[in-house]
């Protein structure tokens, strides 16, 4: 199934990838939607390059360098990908505070987005996640709004009573209050800005759940008492 959007040739200009002597060649398999997806409008307007289109929101599972399943989200509303074309080679992976957002805070903010534990195991849920870091990555208002600004998201099954649009607006008006960032990585696309440009995708490294921490020490203790108790 393809995802695509409105490719600009413009956006060469837009998107220059700053410290690329860290950045690295990576194989990349997008294998399809996470949790399903939902459609919805988008319209990019001044300071971005001005476009508009109608797209599928939703996370997809990743395969980075045949080893890191993650679940990534597009940040590249120009540009297009497919999931039916086999593994691209045309990527690079950077950290997302050398990635050239419209948004000087994207990088910030979509950190924050990330470790707020949101849970996003439903299509709803992914399409608003996505949404959310669409917004974060091209508005430049000092507030963040899905239904005005530079970027404005609307329609489509994503603004069904209770859907995707009203879930992203709610999780952007908890950015404030967030203070833990993750760490945020880029897949960059090496040849944007034509055909053979593809879009640029966002995940981070996922730290363990608390639970699963307590589990882990408690285990640990554990092992310490019996060593202890065999020792004596």
């Amino acid at each position: 199934m393809a995802m695509k959007h409105l490719l600009s040739r413009h956006w060469l200009g837009a998107c220059l990838v700053l410290g690329a002597a860290q950045a690295h060649a990576t194989l990349v398999d997008f294998q399809g939607f996470a949790n399903g997806s939902r459609t919805v409008n988008f319209a990019l307007s001044a300071p971005n390059i001005t476009t508009s289109g109608y797209t599928q929101a939703g996370g997809f599972n990743t395969l980075v360098d045949n080893s890191r399943l993650v679940t990534s989200y597009c940040v590249d509303l120009y540009e297009f990908l497919s999931f039916s074309d086999p593994a691209y080679t045309n990527y690079n992976l950077v950290d997302g505070s050398l990635h050239a957002f419209k948004n000087t805070r994207a990088d910030a903010d979509i950190g924050k987005l990330f470790s707020a534990g949101h849970l996003v195991n439903s299509a709803t849920a992914q399409a608003a996640f996505q949404i959310a870091v669409w917004e974060l990555a091209y508005e430049t208002a000092a507030t963040y709004d899905v239904s005005s600004g530079a970027a404005r998201f609307f329609g489509g099954s994503a603004a069904d009573p209770g859907g995707a649009l009203s879930l992203a607006g709610e999780w952007l008006s908890q950015l404030s209050s967030i203070t833990n960032t993750a760490d945020v990585q880029v897949l960059e696309s090496i040849t944007r800005g034509n055909i053979l440009g593809h879009q640029d995708q966002v995940f981070v490294n996922r730290v363990p759940e608390p639970s699963s921490v307590a589990l882990t020490l408690a285990a640990l203790m554990g092992l310490g008492i019996v060593t202890r108790r065999r020792q004596r």
